[in-house]
């Protein structure tokens, strides 16, 4: 087997044309087409494809998915042996995708990929990898992580009310519009800028300490529509993590906020305290509240600390 593809019928584009999709790779696979029903069974099918050394792994599926099938495979093959990674955008989110995925999805994707069509690029890149402390609970890789306002903010975005009426990325905004307008209620106000307490370190000294209003950090070098909410403090630093903390009650919120989702970072906001910026191989977070990794919700542990590292490299196929 050359190719095994893992769908996921439950993504927001699968639900609508799914049925079809899933038809016609099983005819195209057989035995390579994987439809998993539990995070457990994902991880004993991705277990099998490693003894068989499958050497591509295409997911049909959204940021979630791409997340779980990382960590599945870097528990599974051998740290010198991954294979290449292939991702269909069909999600909620597709952030991954549109940054180091194909462009296609569904029966036309496949078809490609299956059948080499077309010219391929290969980026090789480094996931963003979450380890607990004394090895609480099993490491798992991703490409975006958010803590503190930004879980707040994914809660609302995951509510009923909002995805019963929006696609996902509309749903972001009206998240971003519901934030904003918290803001402007007394009540909830100093709920969200209060944030909570945080301490970030990273290399052996305190990057930040006190309470975030929010915190991101990122694999990924690009997300949708020119948004990129970081600049690197250090010019030494050419790679590692991205990462961007804002502190609580942040001084001219609105202006940076506006700044940021044009990819821009005046030269007030890179002098402010208030907001720090830059990239780090490895970051230590101490932050009592759930984190978002790739959309889905995970909570610190006992003793309120990840890790945050560089995972091992892949290679990402892509058109």
């Amino acid at each position: 087997m050359r190719l095994a593809l893992i769908h996921n019928p439950r993504s927001r584009k699968n639900r609508r044309d799914g049925r079809k999709f899933a038809l016609h790779a099983s005819a195209l696979l057989g035995d390579g087409f994987l439809v998993p029903s539990s995070h457990d069974e994902m991880q004993e099918m991705v277990a099998a494809l490693a003894r068989s050394a499958v050497p591509l792994i295409a997911i049909n599926g959204g940021d979630g998915t791409v997340s779980d099938v990382m960590t599945a495979i870097a528990r599974s093959y051998p740290s010198g042996s991954l294979p290449d990674i292939a991702i269909f955008p069909s999600g909620n989110t597709n952030l991954i995708a549109q940054d180091i995925g194909f462009s296609r999805r569904g029966i036309q994707a496949l078809r490609q990929l299956y059948e080499r069509s077309g010219i391929f690029q290969r980026t090789m890149r480094r996931p963003l990898k979450i380890s607990w402390p004394k090895d609480e609970h099993e490491f798992r890789l991703g490409m975006f992580q958010g803590s503190s306002g930004y879980a707040r903010a994914i809660a609302i975005a995951h509510s009923p009310h909002v995805l019963r009426y929006a696609p996902h990325n509309l749903a972001v905004a009206v998240t971003l519009i519901e934030a904003f307008g918290g803001l402007l209620r007394r009540r909830q106000r100093e709920t969200w800028l209060a944030g909570d307490r945080f301490v970030l370190e990273s290399e052996g000294r305190t990057v930040a300490e006190g309470r975030s209003f929010m915190f991101l950090s990122t694999a990924l070098q690009k997300l949708n529509l020119g948004i990129w909410p970081f600049w690197n403090a250090d010019k030494t630093k050419t790679d590692g993590l991205h990462y961007l903390h804002v502190a609580d009650h942040p001084k001219r919120l609105m202006q940076a906020t506006w700044a940021l989702l044009r990819g821009r970072a005046p030269d007030w906001l890179r002098e402010s305290p208030d907001y720090t910026s830059g990239r780090a191989e490895s970051l230590t977070l101490t932050c009592k509240g759930d984190f978002v990794l790739d959309g889905e919700c995970f909570s610190p542990g006992a003793n309120n600390q990840i890790i945050l590292s560089q995972g091992p490299e892949f290679g990402f196929v892509h058109d």
